[in-house]
């Protein structure tokens, strides 16, 4: 009623604010949500059973200003979870994989739009860009190595290069730590194998990132795990061993302050190692100097978390 007696210049621009919003709250649900077409690609169904999940409340749904059904990632994470549907059980079981990702963009261009969601803080949209990569099939190393690590690089080399700032590269690095805890919570559970590995970034090496995406490497095989999380000094992490004596400790070496004291604590913390012969993976920028390997050995020097996660299977194999 009020509208009826608006001036008509107001109420043009009321008409074009609604015009614009619609636009942009369906520019929003496409970039966070999937079709009911996609959902189905995705859980192997047909598109009317979508449907009539969505009318039995099994699965949640919002609608767009034209009444169309978009699912949130999220919720179809959950929804594939409990209800064991259409996750990848084998190698060869591709195809409604490979069609479900025709529809979406490259790992390239994935790569790309999560670094300006890292980079603006959108932890929700970066979150999402993760579990939409995990939904179409991609393996976790995959998206570990393809999606974050690519991201984050891009991020360091910006900082280096005074293109971005401290804080801006804070900000990248909390948001992807989020996104991926966000991510872990819809992982399916695997059967736990009873093996425990520990996990931290070398001392004065504050770079936290490595040591939770080598956590969810490791969870997503079925081990326990110990995060201690960055600069743990490696007198200490010694101390652990006796204590805990784990099958695997998978150290991140980013940055290296001190050379001579970290071998010297090195040395001895291999010592009490090799008394449990327990393996010792090493990873990150720091170790990429063949002759710095010399002074650090390891079982492992990790190239990707695709290589950390293989390693993993096959020791415990041989266990």
């Amino acid at each position: 009623m009020q509208d009826d007696i608006l001036p008509p210049l107001r109420r043009s621009e009321k008409f074009v604010r609604i015009l614009i919003e619609s636009h942009l709250k369906n520019k929003l649900m496409e970039l966070k949500c999937f079709t009911t077409k996609e959902v189905a690609r995705l859980c192997r169904v047909s598109d009317a059973t979508v449907k009539r999940w969505e009318d039995a409340g099994l699965l949640r749904s919002e609608r767009t200003s034209g009444g169309h059904r978009r699912f949130r990632v999220e919720e179809v994470a959950r929804f594939q979870r409990e209800q064991n549907l259409g996750l990848k059980i084998s190698n060869g079981d591709e195809s409604a994989v490979r069609a479900a990702t025709r529809c979406r963009a490259s790992l390239h261009q994935s790569e790309s739009a999560l670094f300006h969601s890292l980079v603006g803080g959108c932890e929700e949209e970066a979150a999402n860009k993760l579990i939409g990569a995990h939904l179409h099939g991609e393996s976790l190393p995959g998206i570990f190595d393809d999606l974050i690590c690519p991201a984050m690089r891009r991020v360091g080399e910006l900082w280096y290069n005074g293109e971005l700032s401290i804080t801006q590269e804070h900000i990248a690095t909390r948001t992807a730590c989020n996104a991926v805890f966000k991510l872990r919570n819809v992982l399916p559970v695997p059967a736990m194998n009873g093996a425990l590995a520990i996990c931290c970034a070398m001392e004065a090496d504050f770079h936290e990132l490595p040591t939770h995406l080598a956590q969810t490497i490791f969870e997503n095989e079925g081990w326990e795990v110990l995060n201690f999380g960055a600069n743990t000094p490696l007198y200490s992490l010694a101390e652990e061993i006796a204590q805990h004596t784990p099958e695997l400790i998978c150290i991140s070496v980013t940055v290296m302050n001190d050379m001579e004291r970290n071998a010297r604590d090195y040395k001895i913390f291999t010592e009490q190692a090799g008394k449990f012969k327990i393996p010792v993976i090493l990873g990150g920028r720091a170790l990429a100097d063949e002759q710095i390997r010399r002074r650090f050995p390891a079982e492992l020097y990790a190239q990707s978390f695709g290589e950390v996660a293989e390693f993993t299977r096959r020791l415990k194999t041989k266990q």
